[in-house]
């Protein structure tokens, strides 16, 4: 049997990185925007709710992004000092396997592991 020689170039990786990582904020976010207008991790519930507004002047969510049955949480701040001035933003939710995801803001970054797939709700 002959297997064709396929060549997969570096940058055709990091491509196909960028689209898979892609897929999953953007199946989440929808056609909200990233801005945050409320993350709260409740541990009594195991679950990490992010809530976006399509602007940063809007007072209500639009939608809620529900990670459920989280088994483990971290987080890590992105900054030096606190900047409360500005409104955090969903930069990339990124599935690292297949019950491991980070969350990627512009102000942190959490590593949550789950024993179920995270959701969209109206918030």
């Amino acid at each position: 049997m002959n297997i064709p020689d396929i060549k997969i170039s570096y940058t055709s990786c990091i491509r196909f990185y960028e689209i898979y990582i892609m897929i999953l904020t953007g199946k989440l976010l929808g056609d909200c925007s990233p801005y945050i207008f409320n993350m709260i991790y409740d541990i009594d519930v195991r679950m990490l709710f992010i809530e976006c507004v399509d602007n940063v002047k809007q007072t209500k969510p639009n939608i809620r992004i529900v990670f459920p049955e989280v088994i483990s949480y971290s987080e890590r701040n992105l900054q030096k000092e606190p900047d409360d001035e500005y409104m955090d933003d969903l930069v990339v939710v990124e599935r690292l396997d297949d019950k491991n995801i980070q969350i990627t803001t512009y102000k942190k970054e959490i590593k949550i592991e789950l024993n179920a797939e995270p959701f969209t709700e109206e918030a």
